[in-house]
């Protein structure tokens, strides 16, 4: 009996849905099932074209194209394993970025494709192959589910709108961590073997998201690397430029009759560039030098190795401390390339008559107690040293009778921060000296470093601070 015979198609259609429905194959809609009868039916040999040897015949195909669909699943996991090695291996994020992007146009037989990394909102990094497509700012604010979206009209995605430019279908599939978004990456024209572009389909777009989902690990990998490696080279940095500043820096503070010196300098988390040193001069003279270099680190670091070898070398022929000073400046503009600068105070100090010649180029104000308790300022008398020619600088003096103190000071110190942001500043400083008149210099200037570390508390500093203090006479100053 044929199916002609039986009523036709339409005959057996609902025991073969039946049956069909068992097996869990879709029949699909009535056009669709009764022209597969007509197939299965055309095929049957004379007396088995009955309803059960159509659905067998039915569901042999459907095996055979299962067994299809899965060995084609399980290459491409293989693939997926074998792309999975080929990208975890990868800490070089540039190479990562653009092994990803080559593996994703391979894996989907693409023959376009971009990934856009980001950092929050902001682009970071930016690939494409065989044309633009999408732009990184469009990359930005693309709104694509954890699916992807599919656009096999490639004009706009209906989710957001955005211009796909180069191609005629793509897939697009968000690159996310299990906190945060980390990119996008789309491919595009989807090729068969005869070289035209066809559809994609869940199915792709399933295996790409699964790519990604890999590519994100990879990504985070390299990300957390790359930090490591370039927090490793901060630390070698600050290590290197702290070790140049205590090379710097005089080993031990000088004695003078009828003087007390003490000074001392700490460094914070940031090695910065504060100095500080000291230098005889004929007669009862000497020469010191409070200085803070613009910057931090290595940078900061060697300018200070700059400026005290101009001190050094230029101390012995400056007549004046404001000569002195205009030399250095020749010296910064001449030998800095980096567009740094320092402010300085450099004082010359007479021991028998207690006057002090000074220049105060850009300096915080330096502190001078007198034993009465009154606080003088010593002001700027010029610009910072590094930063413009034609700079010149006033020379200015101070006596320091017996019981008067000193003190010159970085803005470490007077701009330290407390957790609420609110600075130590200079009234502060005035009023610890006030309290501190009798304490030996070494021991003021010790406290004063407690007093500072006690008022920023938890806040942490990014500044060195230094201090110079300088008494003369009475033995309880000393």
């Amino acid at each position: 009996m044929t199916a002609a015979d039986g009523g036709g198609a339409a005959a057996l259609a609902p025991r073969i849905r039946e049956i069909l429905a068992a097996i869990g194959e879709d029949p699909g809609d009535e056009e669709t099932l009764l022209a597969r009868i007509e197939e299965a039916a055309a095929a049957a040999p004379d007396g088995r074209s009955s309803a059960a040897w159509v659905a067998a015949r039915l569901l042999g195909r459907a095996l055979k194209e299962a067994r299809f669909e899965l060995k084609e699943r399980v290459l491409e996991l293989e693939s997926l394993y074998d792309l999975g090695l080929s990208i975890g291996g990868q800490l070089d994020l540039d190479r990562l970025a653009d092994e990803i992007l080559l593996r994703s146009i391979s894996l989907t037989n693409s023959r376009s494709g971009a990934l856009h990394l980001f950092d929050g909102n902001r682009p970071i990094l930016s690939r494409s192959f065989g044309g633009a497509m999408l732009a990184p700012e469009d990359a930005v604010r693309l709104d694509v589910g954890p699916e992807g979206a599919i656009n096999n009209d490639a004009v706009t995605l209906p989710t957001s709108g955005v211009w796909l430019s180069d191609c005629q279908k793509c897939l697009l599939v968000p690159i996310q961590s299990e906190t945060r978004r980390l990119g996008v990456l789309a491919v595009a024209d989807k090729e068969t073997r005869d070289g035209t572009v066809r559809d994609f389909f869940p199915a792709d777009a399933r295996l790409l998201a699964l790519f990604a989902s890999q590519a994100a690990t990879a990504i985070e990998t390299a990300r957390l690397h790359k930090e490591a490696l370039e927090k490793e080279r901060m630390e070698r940095e600050l290590e290197l430029a702290a070790a140049i500043q205590r090379e710097i820096l005089p080993r031990e503070v000088p004695t003078f009759p009828g003087l007390a010196i003490a000074a001392e300098n700490r460094s914070t988390r940031q090695v910065g560039g504060d100095y500080f040193d000291f230098f005889p001069l004929a007669g009862d003279r000497f020469a010191f030098v409070v200085a803070d270099v613009s910057g931090k680190g290595v940078p900061a670091a060697l300018l200070v190795s700059t400026l005290a070898s101009a001190i050094h070398l230029q101390i012995e022929d400056a007549r004046t401390p404001a000569e002195l000073v205009e030399r250095v400046d020749r010296h910064l503009r001449r030998f800095s390339r980096a567009r740094k600068f320092a402010t300085l105070f450099l004082g010359v100090f007479h021991t028998r008559t207690g006057e002090l010649q000074y220049v105060s180029a850009g300096h915080d104000p330096a502190l001078l107690a007198r034993g009465s308790g009154e606080i003088e300022w010593l002001p700027a008398t010029g610009r910072p040293v590094g930063i413009l020619p034609d700079s010149t600088w006033t020379e200015a003096r101070a006596t320091l009778h017996p019981g008067d103190r000193l003190c010159v000071y970085t803005d470490g110190i007077t701009e330290a921060q407390n957790p609420v942001q609110e600075e130590f500043g200079t009234a502060r400083l005035a009023a610890y000296f006030s309290r501190v008149a009798g304490l030996p210099v070494r021991e003021a200037a010790s406290r004063l470093f407690g007093e500072v570390l006690l008022f920023a508390g938890s806040e942490p500093q990014y500044d060195d601070q230094t201090l110079l203090i300088l008494a003369r006479s009475g033995p309880e100053s000393l």
